[in-house]
């Protein structure tokens, strides 16, 4: 029997994977991607249990996510065990909505569920059950509680039936179900050749292009758009109805979350943020640093300069020496200071698990361009070095 660990990242997968498998493992490489790939045995059952890349998505926008969604389609598991940040539900219930139409059985690992009674929050285990149509586990991976209620789970599930259910509007319903008897796929698949996914440009049908032109037509935005809003959509209203909240009087974060996550506030202070940020490291500490740096190594260039000339070497070799190799190491330890600072920044944002946030809140404008909210700071270090470069040009003009 095979068994797949999915979870989004920072959900305790590994964690969980280590308590279920003990020190029975393998690790090495995806085929053709240098991803970690860890196979163990589930004690007492002895299935196989594949821990898949953290992943936030079935939508093939990242190495992590292809290497995932090949498994699942080609390996065919036979359970997947889908781990939930329940401090994060709404974001991690839309990869639970992906993998419920793969035609696997699915068992939901409820991760984390103890640090929300601090926030006076409850989750009904039981309710979301019912709501999904799979079994749901409470679990502590980092305490290491409930693993023999997922254990059991496991395999009780193995030999369960799959229960389908349909979780968007009726329109979309329909359309889905079209593709899904024209081409006699299951239900992930069509909606992933409805929304024109590249995997599955060979089955773009007349009658496919027909129910996304409806689709469009219908909702005035793209097909991806419509189906993400739909999932979202349906997962709201699991939130409503399986989370209930104690007034309590709310800590400094939650009045911090309510500031920095606003619906409108959001993208203002995340530019505020960014803005300070690159003023700091480009701007206060970075015109000092160039200038420092700049100024050291002219003064060890000028003494190579003199030693040489002293030497007796040719006019072209001092170039070579103080001109280029000297200059050319002097201009890239420009960027040194500017990078720490930069990186010290964004450690500070990482640490209050701002830079999560807003990972999450830019995912879906990143996807537009083919991108992952991930790409948020290759972008941001890319930009300060584009930056860093303008002003050391500027200076060498001066």
């Amino acid at each position: 029997m095979k068994v797949a660990l999915v979870g989004n990242q920072n959900s305790g997968k590994t964690t969980l994977f280590n308590l279920l498998t003990g020190t029975n493992q393998k690790i090495g490489n995806w085929p053709g991607v240098t991803i970690e790939r860890k196979i163990g045995k589930i004690k007492n059952l002895g299935y196989d249990l594949v821990d898949l890349p953290g992943i936030y998505s079935l939508s093939p926008y990242t190495v992590e996510e292809e290497v995932s969604r090949k498994f699942v389609l080609e390996e065919k598991p036979d359970l997947i065990i889908n781990i939930i940040d329940a401090t994060s539900i709404e974001r991690s219930l839309y990869l639970t909505t992906q993998l419920m139409e793969l035609n696997i059985k699915v068992v939901i690992a409820l991760n984390m569920a103890d640090r929300l009674e601090a926030k006076g929050i409850h989750i009904d285990a039981e309710k979301l059950s019912k709501e999904i149509k799979t079994d749901v586990v409470i679990i502590s991976a980092l305490k290491g509680t409930g693993i023999d209620e997922l254990r059991d789970k496991i395999k009780s599930n193995i030999n369960k039936k799959i229960v389908s259910k349909e979780i968007f509007k009726s329109d979309i319903e329909n359309e889905i179900l079209q593709v899904e008897n024209i081409l006699n796929v299951n239900r992930f698949i069509a909606i992933k050749i409805l929304e024109n996914d590249k995997m599955y440009q060979n089955y773009q049908t007349g009658q496919v292009r027909n129910s996304r032109n409806r689709l469009e037509e219908t909702y005035k935005m793209d097909i991806e758009e419509i189906i993400a809003n739909a999932r979202y959509e349906y997962i709201s209203k699991i939130k409503n109805k399986v989370i209930s909240i104690r007034t309590k009087n709310s800590s400094l974060s939650d009045k911090l979350d309510k500031i920095f996550l606003n619906r409108l506030l959001a993208f203002p202070i995340f530019i505020i943020l960014m803005f300070l940020v690159y003023y700091l490291s480009v701007g206060v500490v970075g015109s000092y640093t160039v200038d420092a740096v700049s100024s050291i190594i002219e003064d060890i260039g000028e003494g190579v300069r003199t030693f040489l000339a002293a030497l007796g070497a040719s006019n072209w070799s001092t170039s070579l020496v103080v001109d280029g190799i000297i200059a050319g190491t002097g201009a890239v330890l420009g960027f040194v200071p500017q990078l720490i600072i930069l990186f010290f920044c964004i450690s500070i944002l990482e640490t209050t698990g701002y830079m999560s946030r807003v990972t999450f809140l830019l995912d879906k404008l990143f996807k537009k361009f083919g991108l992952s909210g991930e790409t948020l700071v290759p972008f941001i270090v890319g930009l300060r070095m584009q930056c860093s470069r303008d002003n050391v040009n500027k200076n060498n003009k001066g």
